[in-house]
């Protein structure tokens, strides 16, 4: 994932209201004392951290400015969803299951937790001067020089926060193997199946509702007895009639 420092996040976490605080983004020189403290009696101290406040699922901007999501979970595993090159190229080609998605692994780091990921790029969410704070590391740069890409950094609750993630969902079609999707927390959804990739989301009742640029509709059940019990409908067919290739089962990629 390429990445540069932020400056604004913009109205991509707009639609983000619901379960979500904003601070402002932090300056290099606010950074800085942070880094400082990451001397060794800080890193000891580092392990006896409570970070039970950080397992969740997190907003944050990649060096485009685009949102990606991150979800922690207890026991140190981490799914990131890619922030995208941009909304309109992404949804008007095919994308690959990298550019979707990064896995790695988080820890109590300092004021915060570090998550490293398997292609190099580490994310750090801290507690900073200006409150909850974000900042990335290329792969190869020191992880106690001042962050490639730094901002804000926003927990998500809610109806944010239980669907936003990476899935890999069964397609309508039996011969085909399962694709990934992405669904963000600011409505969009991207997928590795279709060659228009892109498409939007959202919540009617217990079910998530995916319109797809390609003319697909899916939808995915939040309800208790039917988790992620998923429904195709091909470009054209009649929305309130039978799904198309019978329903299928979906899962959380972590």
């Amino acid at each position: 994932m390429a990445r540069r420092p932020l400056t604004t996040l913009g109205l991509l976490l707009a639609p983000l209201a619901i379960g979500a605080e904003l601070l402002p983004s932090p300056t290099k020189a606010q950074v800085q004392p942070a880094l400082q403290a990451q001397s060794p009696q800080a890193s000891a101290k580092a392990a006896e951290a409570d970070t039970r406040n950080f397992i969740g699922v997190w907003a944050l901007t990649d060096s485009l400015n685009n949102l990606f999501n991150v979800r922690l979970y207890p026991g140190g595993k981490a799914v990131s969803t890619n922030g995208t090159t941009g909304a309109p190229p992404a949804g008007a080609s095919r994308l690959s299951p990298n550019q979707l998605r990064e896995l790695g692994r988080w820890q109590p780091w300092g004021n915060g937790v570090r998550v490293d990921y398997s292609n190099g790029w580490t994310d750090w969410i801290y507690v900073g001067p200006e409150g909850l704070s974000h900042a990335s590391w290329q792969p190869g740069q020191s992880r106690g020089s001042v962050p490639f890409n730094f901002g804000p950094a926003v927990k998500l609750g809610g109806t944010a926060a239980m669907v936003a993630g990476v899935y890999s969902f069964p397609p309508a079609q039996a011969d085909l193997k399962p694709y990934t999707a992405t669904l963000l927390s600011n409505g969009l959804a991207f997928n590795d199946i279709d060659s228009n990739a892109g498409g939007v989301w959202r919540l009617d009742g217990t079910t998530v509702v995916i319109d797809w640029i390609s003319g697909w509709r899916t939808t995915m059940s939040l309800d208790p007895a039917t988790p992620l019990r998923l429904r195709h409908w091909a470009p054209g067919s009649d929305r309130s009639g039978p799904e198309t290739g019978g329903i299928r089962q979906g899962k959380r990629i972590e």
